[in-house]
């Protein structure tokens, strides 16, 4: 897939984690510690709001129902108040998303520590401050939204190992076509002086002609919406849950249209972007030979190094035909207009799409390591 879709998406990603989570550095490749910890907290919390906590735990984790501690940074007290989990938010496996209620307000310029009962020793413990600047009017909050073509491989894919990767080998699949699909990102963080964390956020999708196409529940503000059919504009509205009382504010109907984002539909797979998957697999994948000798071949002329002990001795010709051919032009968008509810869709911080954007990053990251 061409690095800039990427690169687009990843960066809106790291946008909307910015604004609302405080990120922290981790080794690259580091198993997640065993145990459960707190692994999102919000970065500012009003005075009289709740404590929104990720919680997860992968391995070794306990029987009893997690419970967040949060304890007041500048004097050491533990606070006394009550965990919720925060209903109708999907989660990932693994994943709890939990409010801590705070028995009293929260002391304005004040950092609280957030973790959970039993929490692993390895874990991190984030950090949020109260503030009384903390705007809760989540309906002045402008809703960021875009309109990309995304591209997955189609059809019958044929698959190798690279040993390339700082983590390990890594299967690496192509196809002849690729099936490109219409997306839409929507991005309400709203910035650190907004209360986006103190709601959650219902998007329902509709056809231009007011259809409604299905719903997705979030908590952090952000959500990525993939089309199998694409339009000539993608519709949704928006509703703000108050995780404080309860209360809800219901946004109008608004619509993006698909613009100048590209065509959708089934195309022939790029040369390069085959090439660049494959080019460091130590053996090719079955019916693309010639592809993975022209790979090898620009990839040996670019670094002598990595070539040294290659066995490319199959390769009669690197640059012979067999490639599939770039790109045609034209319009290929479809007309109608539905919204997918598993292909590219995502939830919450774990949404499937966003650790997709941020998995290619890493891969890129990765890939220029080993050069």
């Amino acid at each position: 897939m061409p690095c800039s879709r990427f690169a687009a998406l990843t960066l809106a990603v790291m946008g909307g984690l910015s604004a609302l989570c405080i990120s922290r550095p981790s080794a690259a490749c580091s198993p997640p510690p065993d145990g459960r910890y707190a692994s999102s907290v919000p970065r500012a919390v009003p005075l009289d709001g709740v404590i929104v906590a990720r919680v997860s735990c992968y391995s070794s984790c306990p029987e009893t129902a997690p419970v967040l501690v949060v304890t007041d940074k500048e004097t050491g007290e533990v606070l006394a108040g009550a965990t919720e989990e925060v209903a109708g938010v999907p989660v990932s496996e693994g994943e709890s998303l939990l409010a801590f209620r705070p028995a009293a307000p929260l002391v304005d310029g004040h950092t609280y520590q957030v973790t959970v009962e039993q929490q692993s020793i390895g874990a991190d413990v984030w950090e949020t401050q109260a503030s009384a600047a903390v705007d809760m009017d989540a309906g002045a909050i402008p809703v960021q939204a875009s309109v990309v073509v995304d591209e997955r491989w189609h059809g019958e894919t044929s698959c190798c190992i690279d040993d390339g990767w700082t983590c390990g080998p890594e299967e690496m699949c192509v196809a002849k076509e690729v099936e490109r699909y219409a997306e839409i990102i929507l991005d309400v963080s709203g910035g650190v002086d907004h209360g986006v964390g103190q709601y959650v956020q219902t998007f329902t999708f509709s056809s231009p002609d007011g259809e409604e196409l299905g719903q997705k529940t979030v908590w952090g503000g952000f959500l990525v919406q993939s089309y199998d059919v694409a339009s000539t504009e993608y519709c949704y509205q928006l509703t703000y849950r108050s995780l404080v009382d309860g209360t809800t504010i219901e946004k109008e109907r608004t619509c993006v249209p698909h613009g100048d984002a590209g065509a959708t539909g089934i195309f022939p797979a790029d040369a390069a972007t085959i090439g660049e998957e494959i080019e460091g697999c130590a053996a090719p994948p079955e019916g693309f030979e010639e592809a993975w000798c022209s790979a090898r071949a620009a990839t040996c002329e670019r670094h002598p190094s990595e070539c040294a002990e290659d066995d490319v001795s199959s390769c009669a010709d690197p640059g012979a035909g067999g490639d599939p051919p770039e790109d045609p032009e034209g319009d290929h968008v479809s007309v109608g207009c539905s919204a997918s509810a598993g292909r590219g869709a995502a939830y919450g911080w774990a949404l499937p799409a966003i650790g997709l954007a941020l998995s290619l990053a890493g891969r890129a990251r990765r890939r220029r390591d080993r050069r």
